[in-house]
């Protein structure tokens, strides 16, 4: 079977994969030369009864909270059964950080596996938003290129599409957004098809892993790097990390080593961290996730007019790399362990006290993945699970999509889930008073706002629905 591209965007009820909820998704298959095949995707998501959702996001997508629509596993049946097909590479603009994992959220709650929908049946996935980058800041030749208000540049996809005067009758509209994103690929492959090729063939963990295998030193975009550099910078691999599996860790050799020299374990630590003051990293040492689609390129590829766009110095670059080496043995060792703190403490800090946010929590045993894959076969099975988080999952697993059928006991868990993640006061708020401020502190810029109103009459069905459980 051919292999086909499926680009697919989703609208949100807010930012987090973990708490929000996915309110409209879309997606058109297409051949590899972005020939539209059969209808395209284009589906309303019901929010469940535990989500309170940004109302900055709803008003800017227009979607109300009172929509009808599918439930998650109804959702998920015609995604794994029409969409997740044999060949797919999926496709989207910041998809890798953002509906990817939202669509990983999702199986996990409904007992399917998070991950394997973009990697069995010969699947794989493609971020179209670093392709973007890297086009601008190595081959911008034969695109417009977009600046913001404050005469920066930007890469939004509505601003890139207007620019390119590319057909885009709805920004945040989930199926005019990936019809959108198409007409950009369409673009760059046909103005700059050698980096394009490219770049969608070192989409793969596999192929990442050969470049760096093969490249010590190589330019990379990530929007890690600043903007005014076109989020591409040339740096040096430190290590192929076998101690933190599918990463690596690279160097941005625009900055001279030798100033990190005697940075103790402490003070590496303290300082890895964005600073939203300088909207920077201060360190400039970077992980890679090599099943993330980085886009990564040669050294060879940086020539006299990319330096220039870019302002790097490839001589004193490759002096500071030089230095790095020289360097190594001490630096690495202290780097590698500041990265594990940080890693322990983010750990921490992210750990979930919900059981249907937990998806990093831990791995199923092999004999709970069989019992979630009986309940996928029949929702009314009566299971225990070895993992006794997942029962509590289960009873949530019911609660959005068979609310009407749930016994006494999981009404009880059902209930003590809500107060627990709506109801419960912290400093004197709870989410749920939370969620009513904004909605009163955005009626006075949208006085007449529809959404507005369905917002009101969504927190009052909510609040009804606690009192009656």
């Amino acid at each position: 079977m051919p292999a086909t591209y499926f680009f697919y965007d989703l609208e949100t009820s807010g930012l987090s994969p973990r708490s929000d909820r996915i309110m409209q998704f879309a997606g058109q298959r297409t051949d590899l030369n972005f020939k539209p095949l059969k209808k395209p995707f284009n589906l309303k998501i019901k929010l469940p009864n535990d989500c309170l959702p940004s109302v900055k996001a709803l008003l800017l997508t227009g979607i109300s909270p009172l929509q009808k629509g599918l439930t998650e596993l109804e959702f998920l049946k015609i995604f794994n059964n029409e969409i997740n097909t044999q060949d797919t590479i999926f496709v989207g603009y910041n998809n890798i950080r953002f509906d990817d994992e939202f669509i990983r959220y999702l199986n996990y709650r409904n007992f399917s596996d998070p991950y394997k929908w973009h990697w069995d049946k010969n699947n794989s996935r493609w971020d179209i938003l670093d392709l973007v980058r890297m086009t601008r800041a190595l081959r911008p030749e034969g695109i417009t290129w977009p600046l913001d208000d404050k005469g920066q540049p930007t890469n939004k996809l509505e601003t890139l599409t207007k620019a390119n005067n590319l057909n885009h009758s709805r920004a945040h509209d989930a199926l005019s957004d990936v019809l959108a994103t198409i007409e950009v690929v369409r673009l760059i492959h046909s103005k700059q098809p050698k980096l394009f090729n490219y770049l969608k063939e070192l989409r793969t963990k596999k192929s990442v892993t050969n470049f760096l295998k093969n490249n010590q030193t190589f330019i990379y975009t990530s929007s890690h790097f600043m903007g005014q550099y076109l989020n591409t910078t040339l740096v040096a691999l430190m290590d192929l990390d076998l101690n933190e599996p599918s990463s690596a860790l690279v160097y941005d050799l625009r900055q001279d080593p030798s100033q990190y020299l005697k940075l103790t374990v402490k003070q590496l630590t303290e300082s890895w961290i964005y600073d939203p003051s300088q909207k920077k990293y201060l360190l400039p040492f970077k992980t890679v996730k090599l099943n993330r689609c980085p886009a990564f390129a040669p050294i060879s590829t940086l020539d006299k007019d990319s330096e220039k766009r870019l302002s790097i110095n490839k001589k004193e670059c490759l002096l500071n790399y030089a230095k790095l080496l020289e360097y190594k043995d001490v630096l690495l060792p202290k780097v590698l362990e500041a990265r594990k703190i940080l890693n322990s403490k983010r750990d921490q800090k992210s750990s979930p006290p919900l059981i249907n946010e937990n998806l990093y929590g831990s791995f199923d045993s092999v004999n709970d993945q069989v019992k979630k894959a009986l309940i996928l076969k029949d929702p009314f099975r009566k299971i225990s699970f070895n993992n006794k988080a997942l029962n509590d999952l289960y009873v949530l697993f019911m609660a959005y999509n068979y609310q009407d059928k749930l016994n006494p006991d999981q009404k009880i868990i059902w209930k003590k889930h809500l107060k627990q993640k709506l109801f419960t006061k912290n400093e004197g708020l709870s989410n749920y008073d939370k969620f009513l401020l904004e909605i009163k502190e955005s009626q006075k810029n949208y006085k007449k706002s529809k959404i507005i109103e369905d917002l009101k009459a969504y927190a009052n069905l909510i609040l009804s629905e606690y009192e009656k459980s």
